[in-house]
């Protein structure tokens, strides 16, 4: 059974969903970024102190790892598809959802002092999403707009993937 991998900027509801989606499907459920900091015993933001490089290539070699899984609800940090390497993994085994979220809609809803990449400040997101819109797009199966109640947007995922 594939994965079902969630991509999208940070605060876009991917840890949301996947945990809901897991629960709906009884599939287990599996946080690269909660991966990581358990893999390396490190935060996050320990890792981004020594470099955003150091982090990106932790974040490589768990996607590599969580290919070899099967039936896994897998949600990924926002930055995974800088790496093409990742998406390539990840793909090995997984359907790639890119969950896309209004900016604004994301600003309600986060704490932007909590995220190393958004200590800038809120227009750092406008900027991320720039930037990586056209990533997300490439390496996705699906493309769903997250501008519904979570509950449509469960069922719309578990619609498409049982297509």
């Amino acid at each position: 059974m594939k994965n079902i991998v969630l991509i999208g900027i940070m605060g876009c509801g991917k840890t949301t969903i996947a945990k809901l989606l897991a629960d709906k499907l009884q599939r287990p459920v599996i946080d690269t970024d909660e991966y990581i900091v358990e893999k390396y015993q490190q935060t996050i933001q320990e890792m981004f102190e020594v470099s955003e490089e150091y982090f990106r290539n932790k974040e490589t070699e768990a996607c590599k790892d969580i290919a070899r899984l099967d039936g896994h609800i897998v949600s990924t940090g926002g930055g995974v598809v800088l790496n093409s390497l990742n998406i390539d993994y990840l793909k090995q085994n997984g359907i790639i959802i890119y969950i896309d979220r209004p900016i604004d809609n994301i600003l309600i809803d986060v704490e932007t002092s909590t995220r190393p990449l958004l200590k800038e400040g809120p227009q750092k997101l406008f900027d991320l999403k720039k930037q990586r819109h056209q990533s997300y797009l490439d390496a996705c199966d699906v493309h769903l707009m997250n501008n519904d109640t979570i509950e449509n947007i469960i069922d719309k995922i578990i619609e498409l993937i049982n297509k």
